[in-house]
């Protein structure tokens, strides 16, 4: 069961109102999944994005070990 972190209507249960606090059911991962990534939902257990598995971005021109000069 997922908790709700940020108040939201939700488009696929008829625009039901979830307060802070309430339980949303977790019948659908992928719409779960999509919520807890834009930040309504909160999951203790289940599908969660770790920030370590995204590659880190480098600014334009900068080599591996952040030299510009090299």
């Amino acid at each position: 069961m997922a908790k709700v972190i940020r108040v939201f209507r939700e488009r696929y249960h008829d625009m039901k109102l979830y307060n802070i606090g309430d339980d949303y059911p977790d019948d659908d991962e992928m719409r779960v999944r999509y919520l807890v990534e834009q930040g309504f939902l909160s999951v203790e257990d289940g599908p969660k994005a770790d920030p370590e598995d995204k590659p880190k971005r480098r600014k334009k021109g900068v080599s591996d070990d952040g030299d510009p000069d090299a």
